[in-house]
């Protein structure tokens, strides 16, 4: 089963003072979908940079401990160097896209070809992939002209053709519609299901809730709990990391403040379905 291994990793960017990644050790299992979540800065994002290999070798910064996919190690000091093991996907799809494709299926072929994929493997590695991302409308489209959204579900897409061990997703929901999101949320749990390490970087809990089977809650670029999802974001774990829950959870939390009714306590209702239950 795939593993993406931090060891004892420290990070700290160009310029900065203090780390970015305080002494993180996480391991990252395939077959499971491991949500980070934490207050802006906290460090979800440049664990996901360090994980891929793209930090330090092209962000620059300093970098300590050991960063592995099955053993191998995902930079050489110069550079990524996991080939299209691991996918890895930002909340801004424009600058994702490689800039070369006229057509969203030439798009997702983009490093199948690289890579030295026969032209046939390509095509039909393509479609599918644009199909199960909900894009296969958008083949002959431009890229340059789709939405955010329609362009985040062709870079999606263009991860899926690969068949990556691990998926390094930050903020992915960002520019989706309420049917985007539900791909997505399918599309997660399929790859999980595949054997992928699935790793998602959102701040986003009412999307997460019931897609990742684990969270790990990030402070000052440590880890400050690591536990099951709902039993997390029931509590004031996340509060106290300034990350917050689910919009329910938030609510019941500000009503406490004005009320010692019990229903409204901790462990807080999460979903609509559960408020109900507890308050009617």
């Amino acid at each position: 089963m795939t593993a993406l291994r931090l060891d004892r990793v420290r990070f700290r960017h160009p310029g900065a003072t203090r780390d970015a990644l305080a002494d993180v050790s996480l391991e990252l299992r395939g077959g499971e979908v491991t949500w980070l979540l934490g207050a802006p800065g906290a460090g979800a994002s440049t664990l996901l940079r360090v994980a891929a290999g793209l930090a330090p070798a092209l962000t620059g910064g300093s970098l300590e401990g050991v960063v592995t996919l099955d053993g191998a190690p995902v930079h050489d000091g110069r550079q990524p160097c996991a080939g299209g093991r691991i996918a890895v996907l930002g909340e801004e799809p424009e600058l994702e896209r490689s800039g070369f494709a006229e057509t969203a299926m030439a798009e997702v072929g983009f490093a199948p070809a690289n890579h030295g994929w026969p032209r046939e493997r390509i095509l039909a590695a393509a479609a599918a992939a644009l199909a199960r991302a909900g894009a296969g409308h958008l083949a002959a489209r431009d890229p340059r002209a789709l939405s955010a959204g329609e362009l985040q579900r062709v870079l999606l897409a263009a991860s899926l053709a690969l068949e990556p061990a691990a998926w390094l997703l930050d903020e992915p929901g960002a520019t989706l519609d309420a049917s985007g999101r539900a791909a997505l949320r399918g599309l997660l749990r399929a790859e999980a299901a595949r054997g992928a390490a699935v790793v998602v970087g959102s701040e986003d809990a009412d999307l997460m809730l019931g897609v990742a089977d684990r969270l790990v809650l990030l402070g000052d670029g440590a880890v400050a709990a690591d536990g099951p999802p709902a039993a997390l974001l029931a509590g004031d774990s996340p509060w106290d990391a300034g990350a917050g829950s689910t919009a329910v959870a938030e609510v019941a939390r500000l009503a406490a403040r004005s009320s010692d009714d019990p229903r409204l306590g901790v462990p807080r209702p999460l979903t609509v379905e559960e408020a109900v239950t507890r308050w009617r």
